[in-house]
């Protein structure tokens, strides 16, 4: 490909819908400078839409390349500011990357993870196999998707190149490994898979879960984790699941893993989701409210990388239509993103509202005296089951075991009054509709 490559993005344009061209892509643009025929960097705006472009239009490109021209290319997108830092940084830097790996950023480091009750044994052990080399090998970080899990693989790599400029760092996907191993397999040149990565001072894996390609794969990872380990190298992995529920992995591997040190990390607390927002809003110079901040923590669960994509649409419809971020451009922008509703009944919110307040089901359905947090908890049942499957006051007396429709409505009526006057009380039970609607 030659270096008019930056017409690719007007091919894009005949690709995908309009006002989706004009939200992104209309504001990417090719480095020239950078770029050399087979690897091609694109600058975008802001973080958000650089990590948008990468997720969406990565594979679209490379589509349309191939059908221009054979050959093997790469794609990049990042941000001015990002780009001339690592041109800094590039002349002293000795990570080891696969040819289709790209995402080490040097913009995810310690300093700026957010550290909850959540994921603060994850945090802390990943700085402490930074600091000290092979402390406990493998460290297996697991947890569902958008958690951080990644963040804390670009941290340890930042960490210790600061630590040991010339450490031979490896940072790659599974996959990616699996398909140099794939290729170097069929180009009969094992011997380079080898030398690359059994001499690392590092090896950071992201998504292990994807590691059981075939057996023969497997039979080469054990021995190159052999090889590291025996050499006084590192290993760090990620997976969004346990050793023991990764299927088709084999079980010496899984005794490998279970030997080193484990820590999940769980979904972070409203307060932490809070943070997080305001933190990436800060970096990309986007002013929400408190109310619009508080609104988007309760609709984000178990994957914090939602986030991105809310804001690049927030800031997408707010610069093309010209109009300030209001509650209700929020609630539009990330009303396409809502999961699909299932049937839900009475006793899903019974289960949901006894885990959030850590108390049984029975409790809520029973008149407790003197316990506040199962009053409190009653009335919050009420007011849910009302407002989100519309369940009748008869059926709710009943199942709440209260004197009829006008108690009930009491319930509800103490309960809505309460949120008026105490902001936070509003947010947890947002936070509860939320998670009853995406079934969390």
């Amino acid at each position: 490909m030659d270096r008019d490559s930056h017409y690719i993005l007007e091919i894009l344009k005949h690709e995908i819908p309009q006002h989706e061209y004009q939200q992104y892509i209309s504001k990417i643009s090719l480095d020239l400078t950078t770029s050399t025929p087979n690897h091609l960097i694109f600058i975008t705006p802001n973080t958000f839409i650089a990590n948008w472009a990468k997720r969406n239009y990565t594979e679209k490109i490379l589509t349309i390349l191939k059908t221009q021209s054979h050959g093997e290319y790469q794609i990049e997108f990042t941000t001015k500011e990002k780009q001339n830092k690592e041109k800094t940084e590039k002349t002293h830097k000795k990570y080891i990357l696969t040819s289709n790996q790209s995402f080490m950023s040097t913009h995810f480091s310690f300093e700026n993870f957010i550290v909850g009750d959540c994921n603060k044994f994850a945090f802390e052990t990943a700085k402490e196999v930074a600091k000290n080399q092979a402390k406990w090998n493998p460290l297996l970080i697991y947890g569902n998707t958008g958690l951080g899990k990644t963040h804390l693989l670009n941290a340890i790599c930042n960490a210790v190149y600061k630590r040991l400029p010339n450490a031979n760092i490896i940072f790659v996907t599974a996959e990616a490994m699996f398909n140099e191993y794939r290729h170097r397999i069929q180009n009969n040149t094992m011997q380079h898979f080898r030398e690359r990565f059994r001499k690392c001072d590092y090896l950071l894996i992201d998504d292990v879960q994807f590691l059981s390609a075939t057996d023969k794969f497997q039979e080469e990872f054990f021995n190159t984790f052999n090889v590291i380990v025996q050499n006084g190298g590192q290993i760090v992995m990620t997976s969004d699941k346990a050793p023991k529920l990764i299927d088709k992995l084999e079980k010496r591997l899984k005794s490998r893993f279970n030997g080193g040190m484990m820590t999940k990390i769980e979904s972070p607390e409203l307060d932490m989701k809070i943070n997080i927002i305001k933190q990436k809003c800060a970096f990309n110079n986007i002013a929400l409210t408190p109310d619009i901040i508080n609104f988007l923590a309760t609709q984000i669960h178990d994957n914090i990388r939602d986030i991105e994509g809310i804001l690049i649409n927030i800031e997408g419809i707010t610069a093309v239509l010209n109009i300030p971020i209001t509650l209700d451009v929020v609630k539009n922008a990330i009303k396409d993103r809502e999961a699909t509703e299932r049937t839900t009944n009475f006793d899903d919110v019974i289960n949901l509202v006894a885990k959030e307040y850590n108390i049984k089901p029975s409790e809520i359905k029973t008149k407790t005296r003197g316990k506040k947090i199962i009053a409190k908890a009653r009335k919050i049942v009420a007011y849910i089951a009302r407002e989100a499957i519309n369940t009748t006051f008869p059926y709710i007396a009943t199942e709440l075991n209260l004197k009829d429709h006008s108690a009930v409505s009491k319930q509800i009526k103490s309960i809505t009054q309460a949120m008026e006057k105490d902001n936070t009380l509003k947010i947890e039970v947002q936070n509860l509709l939320s998670k009853l609607k995406q079934n969390i």
